[in-house]
């Protein structure tokens, strides 16, 4: 699909400068420029178009928590506007208008990307008050949250006590879009019925709103392969979520938790912290990410840029540090010279996680639990495959304890005999 980067928005859409990933990084120090699909005649100063629009409060003492809601109706700085060519890229880094048209371009463009797997428009969850999302970029709190018609922004501190403003954070924002998305697709229970399964339900598929909608950048795809040389099960700009320095991350999707390593599911959600709200859904972040991971390296089996041994090796558990380097060294053999193999490898994994999470997600509501996620994937897995990845959606999320082993039991007979890694059925 269309990419921000692509030259197929060239022609229709709006310029804008955003970083894919957080500036804190070395590599993305300069911004990329994008296109939002949007016409410049129908972004206007902000900016603002019929979805979203920013404010800028001068001083907005408190942020967000019902009942108070948007509209924002205090003093705030002028809206930003674009050039003379009805553009935005042309607003100095580091200024509070730049800042601005950062947000809004990075929601702008993951409501694009995720529009795409859905195949139509997503209709916000607070239709009913409002048309369109309000999105406050800066504001003095260490936190960013999405709710009832608005994202609001403030900042989180690093190791060394700088303030991060979130509203350039893309991960950040792409996540807080995930909740509106979720929000409006999988409903909302009443507050008494709320789940610690539900939230921590959220808090997972927000973030994989966030890894999906970061490889639709050239600059972090090519990135990420570059230093991995296709091996993603390292730490890397891919899996390290929400990065606040080259050292730090607020979550990791390549995570070796299961449930059994996080708060029980059954925990009442007022007895659970915001850590641990995040932590719970661990595990399901890593299910995910090791989905997408394994079609990735299957793709590269597939096309003969790896070997069965290879793809075998790194998906087999822990290995030990001589493994670990075997490993490594035969990836960097298979990529040298083979960019563009691994590269549309990536990308096709890329597209068949997107459209088979926008599906589920669609099947889905807000008693919802893990185990109907994965038979959600399942279930969208046969439509769009005739089920060649039941055997590694259902091992996935049996080795991390969502799903009993007996849930073979329910398999179909073709399904059964899709099982065949690591030992199967």
């Amino acid at each position: 699909m269309p990419t921000p980067t692509d030259s197929a928005f060239n022609a229709n859409g709006t310029r804008f400068r955003l970083f894919p990933q957080a500036p804190v990084s070395p590599a993305f120090a300069e911004p990329d420029t994008v296109w939002i699909a949007l016409a410049p005649e129908h972004v206007s100063p902000g900016p603002a178009d019929d979805r979203m629009y920013v404010i800028d409060p001068i001083e907005k003492t408190r942020h967000y928590d019902f009942p108070y809601l948007p509209p924002y109706d205090g003093p705030a700085y002028p809206p930003v506007e674009a050039g003379p060519d009805g553009h935005f890229d042309h607003l100095e880094i580091g200024s509070r208008e730049f800042n601005a048209a950062h947000m809004y371009a990075s929601v702008r463009v993951v409501l694009d990307i995720w529009e795409g797997y859905f195949g139509r428009p997503i209709e916000w969850h607070f239709q009913d008050r409002s048309d369109r999302l309000e999105l406050i970029p800066q504001i003095d709190w260490n936190n960013a949250h999405a709710g009832y018609g608005f994202i609001e922004t403030g900042y989180r501190r690093n190791e060394a006590g700088d303030k991060i403003p979130l509203c350039l954070n893309f991960d950040v924002l792409a996540h807080e879009l995930g909740h509106s998305i979720l929000y409006s697709e999988i409903g909302l229970p009443a507050q008494e019925a709320v789940t610690a399964e539900y939230v921590a339900f959220h808090e997972s598929a927000s973030d994989l709103v966030a890894i999906i909608s970061a490889l639709h950048f050239e600059s972090v795809v090519d990135l990420l392969l570059a230093r991995t040389r296709g091996n993603l099960y390292v730490p890397n700009i891919l899996n390290r979520v929400g990065e606040l320095s080259p050292t730090e991350q607020i979550r990791l999707a390549s995570n070796p938790l299961r449930m059994s390593d996080v708060p029980s599911i059954s925990t009442p959600v007022t007895e659970l912290s915001y850590p641990a709200r995040h932590q719970l859904g661990q595990p399901l972040t890593g299910a995910a990410f090791d989905i997408l991971v394994e079609i990735f390296q299957q793709n590269l089996v597939a096309n003969g840029l790896i070997s069965e041994e290879l793809d075998d090796a790194c998906s087999g558990g822990p290995i030990d540090d001589q493994q670990y380097e075997a490993v490594q060294r035969s990836f960097g053999e298979a990529y040298a010279g083979n960019h563009e193999g691994f590269r549309q490898a990536l990308l096709d994994a890329r597209d068949y996680m997107g459209t088979c999470l926008a599906a589920a997600w669609s099947r889905l509501s807000w008693d919802l639990t893990f185990v109907d996620f994965g038979e959600a994937l399942i279930s969208v897995d046969r439509v769009l495959t005739g089920g060649a990845y039941h055997g590694l959606i259902y091992e996935s999320f049996v080795w991390r304890q969502i799903m009993p082993a007996s849930f073979r039991a329910r398999l179909s007979f073709r399904e059964r005999m899709a099982v065949v890694r690591r030992g199967g059925v």
